[in-house]
């Protein structure tokens, strides 16, 4: 029974996964930077400061500093423009979309009877990245094909043997 539930774990990881390649690496790997527009305002130094919906991700302590509630929309429009240049054809698209950015509340308060100083409660939702852009190149490749590549593995495997 411990390897029919083996191979069967083996196959189904197997089969949901998938190869990256390089450039993979380098599309998740760079965020653009998110907040609020006072977040944006500071250039994303926001480790330090408080009082505002942005701390709730880079410094929860920083919620300390509300006194009162605060509720928080951030709508963008992402203006997206691409143009490329592929074996001397020509390409462009224009994609343009509405979106959010840091939403959210925070409530906030303290009670000297009690000695406590301050209180705060946040939920908020932050766009940490967007891979919903579009990159359109077009044109006849007629330098290369794709079967290059594994015919110049198979020459070096000959080679090294």
């Amino acid at each position: 029974m411990k390897k029919a539930l083996l191979v069967v774990t083996t196959i189904s990881i197997y089969v949901s996964s998938f190869a990256q390649e390089p450039i993979d690496a380098l599309k998740f790997s760079w965020y653009t930077p998110g907040g609020s527009a006072r977040t944006k305002a500071v250039g994303g130094a926001m480790g330090s400061l408080g009082g505002d919906i942005t701390a709730t991700f880079v410094n929860p302590a920083g919620l300390a500093f509300y006194k009162t509630g605060d509720f928080v929309l951030s709508p963008l429009y992402q203006f997206q423009k691409t143009k490329s240049n592929y074996n001397g054809t020509n390409a462009d698209d224009k994609t343009n979309r509405f979106n959010w950015g840091t939403t959210g509340f925070v409530i906030g308060g303290g009670d000297s009877r009690k000695n406590v100083r301050n209180v705060a409660f946040s939920i908020a939702m932050n766009r940490t990245a967007d891979f919903n852009n579009d990159v359109l190149y077009q044109g006849a490749n007629n330098q290369s094909s794709l079967s290059q590549k594994y015919a110049s593995i198979k020459q070096c495997r000959h080679q090294e043997s």
